[in-house]
């Protein structure tokens, strides 16, 4: 027998087991990640984990600068594999050797994984804060690619909370940066997330455009065809919804629903896709479906928000007619409100106090203007007595004069400036107040009580017939009252309708003769106001008539009369035949000093408009009077 090459064989092995051992052990964790990086790219995640198993294995990996950075990519792979629980404690645990690392780009990554995982878990403070953090890092990088990729981000985390304006500005900075670079990925979510935002907003034509752009890039992608068109599927049938083209939806329904059979489940566009199904089967009425989703969602912890998540699994139950389930689902909803209003509380209060700070240094910026203007007006006049005392030229003198009276007149201006703006801010401010008490009213309170009707409906104890009218009435008066806080729809009803239905609702909801019309006088038409002009009225009239209601005695009618002269000039008239009390004044135009009529003069002055309260024997009267041309 020849050993020759037996031996040869040892020879070799032993030579290679040396070279192996000879490797510095920073080099060879260099090749584990290489080695992983390249698997996870080509979805072979389990010879992945198989890899970073022998890295973490390795003698002395902890005390190499390599270890942070495969712990990031392993928790990377986590969120491939759906562990979120798992991959989110191992990216907090990279922080603190990120001081260390002088890699931008690692510092990008690990803090917008973080503030991904963040979002995932609805926890909005830290999710903005890490978003923030990685876009300050990729600014510094200078690397448009991620700069892109992060706009693209905040975009969604705007878009969950539905500031949709905040939503649209970071999908628009997205698509600038996007168009500069050649990461075609990037460029495809720009255009799918724009058009998702843009149909939201319901600027069809411009989701269009952005849509068919990502479906171009979607259709030339290889190996992830499946994923990317499946990405544009929100944006697809969110907009062809709007559209009411039931046909499309219908279509791309079924598209979908091929493709989610190449993708896992647990990926974000599947997620993605299986929550625009669920609202779509929703809207369409198909129940079932569509609580088939929420469900799977639930269970997974993942989607929508928990408190929509709840609801609308809740609205599913009550349309298929199983109602205990659907209040103990709004009931969880309920209870998860709760949970998070001290911490919503928090938030509010910290955004008030930024804008607070902000109208203070606008306030100091302002004023400082003033006094800067204030001093050239002096020393423009300082500057004319001068030439009349030394006996200059007559046209110098009126130069000087008239550059005084315009120093003058913009320190006026200014003045009457800023005070509008700062009324316009405090009515815009009241506005906001306005529509978060309705929905709080409405998605709180309101379906509170319904939950509690459901509930009596399905309780097997007696309950009085004058409890149950008493929780119908108090459920009635709530919506209402939701209703009435809302904002009219200035832009599909005029005016004078919204005034006549006013009118009309609060004349059976208080029992008395409530009556409106418009009046013409000469020539005059009947014009449409400019929606803010519009909007001011209806809330002076609603505060008018609520102060009447409130405050008079012996009321047994009240007119509301809008009056168009030519000019664009306009009267309001609100006449009652009320008793007034001690808190109105009825002499030389004073008004109350109580917050709401405060606010009518506010609201008064922010459209040019000037009030009077008129006491007369039998009669009171309210009268505004207001030009609409300086409101365009």
């Amino acid at each position: 027998m020849n050993l020759k090459p037996f031996y040869l064989f040892l020879i070799f092995l032993s030579i290679t087991i040396s070279h192996v051992k000879a490797i510095p052990t920073d080099t060879l964790l260099t090749q584990f990640y290489t080695r992983a990086a390249k698997l996870m790219e080509i979805g072979k995640y389990d010879d992945a984990q198989a890899t970073f198993d022998s890295a973490f294995a390795t003698k002395g990996v902890k005390q190499s600068p390599v270890y942070p950075v495969l712990l990031n990519e392993q928790a990377t792979l986590l969120v491939y594999l759906g562990k979120n629980e798992e991959a989110f404690e191992m990216k907090k645990s990279v922080l603190p050797y990120l001081p260390k690392t002088t890699d931008l780009e690692k510092h990008i990554s690990v803090y917008n994984d973080l503030a991904i995982l963040y979002r995932q878990r609805h926890i909005n403070d830290s999710t903005l804060y890490y978003y923030n953090k990685a876009l300050e890092a990729a600014l510094q990088y200078k690397d448009e690619s991620w700069i892109a990729h992060i706009y693209n981000n905040l975009s969604v985390f705007y878009f969950n909370i539905r500031q949709l304006d905040e939503a649209e500005k970071y999908t628009n900075l997205a698509i600038q940066y996007s168009t500069n670079i050649n990461d075609t990925f990037v460029q495809f979510s720009s255009w799918q997330l724009n058009a998702a935002i843009k149909s939201e907003l319901n600027k069809l034509k411009e989701a269009e455009t952005s849509i068919r752009k990502a479906w171009s890039i979607a259709c030339q992608a290889d190996d992830n065809a499946a994923t990317w068109k499946i990405r544009c599927m929100p944006s697809l049938l969110r907009m062809f919804e709007r559209k009411e083209q039931s046909d499309s939806v219908e279509y791309y329904l079924q598209m979908g629903n091929q493709l989610l059979k190449n993708i896992p489940l647990h990926s974000i566009p599947a997620i993605g896709f299986i929550q625009i199904r669920a609202a779509t089967e929703l809207n369409r009425g198909n129940y079932r479906q569509a609580l088939k989703d929420y469900l799977w969602l639930r269970e997974k912890n993942i989607g929508s928000e928990p408190k929509t998540l709840l609801t609308q699994i809740a609205q599913c139950y009550h349309a298929i007619g199983k109602n205990e389930l659907a209040y103990a689902y709004m009931d969880s909803a309920r209870m998860w409100t709760d949970t998070l209003a001290q911490h919503n509380l928090t938030q509010q209060m910290a955004e008030f106090n930024v804008k607070y700070q902000t109208q203070e240094k606008e306030l100091q910026i302002t004023h400082l203007q003033q006094e800067k203007l204030a001093s050239q007006a002096a020393f423009l006049k300082m500057a004319i007595c001068a030439g009349c005392l030394l006996v200059l030229a007559i046209m110098g003198v009126v130069i000087l004069y008239y550059k005084k009276r315009a120093t003058e007149k913009e320190v006026k201006l200014l003045k009457k400036q800023k005070e509008l703006e700062s009324t316009q801010r405090y009515i815009e401010g009241l506005e906001e107040e306005c529509k978060f008490f309705a929905k709080e009213l409405h998605d709180g309170i309101a379906n509170d009580l319904l939950g509690i009707q459901m509930k009596l409906a399905f309780s097997n104890e007696p309950i009085s017939q004058q409890v149950t009218e008493m929780i119908k009435k108090v459920h009635h008066d709530v919506r209402t009252i939701s209703h009435e806080l809302m904002p009219p729809e200035f832009e599909q009803l005029s005016l004078n309708d919204i005034l006549e239905h006013y009118a009309q609702t609060q004349s059976q909801n208080n029992q008395l003769d409530i009556c409106f019309q418009a009046i013409t006088t000469d020539d005059a038409k009947i014009e449409k106001l400019p929606s803010r002009t519009s909007r001011e009225v209806y809330r002076i009239v609603q505060e008018v008539t609520s102060n009447i209601l409130k405050y008079a005695t012996g009321v047994t009618h009240i007119d509301i009369a809008l009056v168009y002269h030519t000019n664009r000039e306009y009267e309001l008239k609100i006449t009652d035949n009320g008793k007034q009390q001690n808190n109105v004044s009825n002499s030389n135009n004073k008004t109350t000093q109580g917050i709401g009529l405060r606010t009518v003069a506010d609201r008064a002055k922010s459209i040019g408009g000037t009030i009077e309260f008129r006491t007369m024997e039998g009669y009171n009267q309210f009268y505004l009077s207001f030009n609409s041309k300086q409101n365009e």
